[in-house]
């Protein structure tokens, strides 16, 4: 992994305080030294975001679909809409597996779609396709 990547920042937005810790142990275990940040939802997460320097940013946000108060496509649609944060890339993690969930995600400009999965072992598979969608 290069430089840039294994010293980025990741949001990850999901009301889940497992599905975090499980993420973050995952990326541990791959060996990134990614700083995970969790928001429980997406006005959280924005107000995070609004919150630090252009420079400070995170490389990646990792957004859930099914949330409190604001959910992800709200979330999704903020981010792209805003010139700020629009750059910043955007993965669904989600237990919905519809094709028309995916494209709708796509259509509101998320750069890739995993299902969430229910065993701890299957976060590495996707932990790995979350750097790829950050290199496209």
């Amino acid at each position: 992994m290069s430089n840039a990547t294994t010293k980025s920042v990741i949001l990850y937005v999901d009301d889940d305080t497992d599905d975090c810790i499980f993420l973050k142990t995952s990326l541990e275990d791959a060996g990134n030294k990614a700083h995970l940040i969790c928001s429980t939802d997406g006005e959280e997460a924005v107000r995070y975001l609004n919150s630090v320097s252009a420079d400070s940013l995170p490389s990646l946000i990792v957004l859930d679909l099914n949330m409190p108060r604001w959910d992800g496509h709200k979330t999704l649609h903020y981010l792209k809409s805003d010139p700020h944060l629009a750059g910043i890339p955007v993965v669904i993690l989600s237990t919905h597996e519809s094709e028309r969930e995916r494209e709708t995600c796509r259509q509101l400009g998320a750069v890739s779609y995993f299902k969430k999965p229910f065993r701890f072992d299957d976060y590495q598979g996707i932990v790995a396709g979350f750097f790829s969608a950050m290199k496209d």
